[in-house]
């Protein structure tokens, strides 16, 4: 549930603080992709044993994270806007990845 709060709110800060620019395609796909991300979350996380349930963090602030980087590139000093989004592009791939093995192997 924090994961869906989160995504909802750095959209909500994307699309009001980019409301006179262009929105980018890898915004919008990494909106799709964390949509179908909470979705699978939600469903398959009330399988997962208790044990599972308390390491589950990473399996929310990884993808959240993964968002804010796809979303805003330009709040990181270290890397170029670039690098930053295709780190964040990867987050969020290996947390997807992360999530099928999850539903495959414990649930």
């Amino acid at each position: 549930m924090a994961l869906t709060i989160i995504a909802l709110c750095l959209v909500t800060f994307y699309f009001y603080f980019n409301k006179e620019d262009v929105i980018y395609f890898d915004a919008l796909l990494s909106v799709l992709v964390m949509i179908v991300y909470i979705t699978a979350y939600i469903y398959f996380s009330a399988d997962f044993p208790l044990h599972i349930k308390r390491a589950g963090l990473i399996c929310e602030l990884l993808p959240a994270a993964s968002l804010c980087a796809i979303l805003f590139p330009d709040w990181s000093t270290r890397f170029s806007p670039e690098v930053t989004v295709r780190l964040g592009w990867a987050g969020l791939l290996l947390s997807c990845i992360i999530l099928a093995l999850l539903v495959i192997f414990i649930a």
